[in-house]
């Protein structure tokens, strides 16, 4: 399986991809420090949509607000006092990955699979945006 795909023209990814490699325009709420972003992208002349294919396309992880003390973080608790971790990438005969871990890859918390690239796109920005601003863990 390639990271070949067909958008639809009134998409708004379809309309962000030019002919020359570049990052696809991803939503990250307040509250997310990006270790690393490579999902790039290019518009082929037949008019579909090319995706970097590497495992290690995203990767983000949650930082307290900086307006907040060590110990006011801790009063808090909940997601705010905790490191989690969202990792994203192509796995060739699966699609793309999108992994919540919480804090680590020993600690899982929710995964999910798709070879449709706005599926891909909307699941990673709706967890991001879950985890920061309504303090929840997608369900697995």
């Amino acid at each position: 399986m390639d990271p070949i795909f067909q958008l639809p023209s009134h998409s708004p990814l379809a309309t962000a991809v030019s002919e020359d490699w570049g990052l696809l325009p991803l939503r990250v709420p307040a509250g997310w420090n990006v270790i690393y972003n490579t999902l790039e992208a290019r518009r082929l002349p037949d008019g579909r949509v090319e995706t970097n294919d590497s495992e290690d396309l995203y990767w983000a992880r949650t930082a307290p607000p900086p307006w907040l003390t060590a110990q006011e973080v801790a009063e808090k608790g909940g997601l705010r006092a905790r490191e989690i971790n969202i990792d994203a990438g192509w796995y060739g005969g699966y699609g793309f990955r999108v992994v919540v871990l919480d804090p680590d890859w020993d600690h899982e918390r929710a995964s999910y699979t798709t070879s449709d690239l706005g599926e891909f796109v909307a699941t990673l920005e709706t967890w991001m945006w879950m985890i920061t601003q309504l303090g929840e863990l997608p369900k697995p």
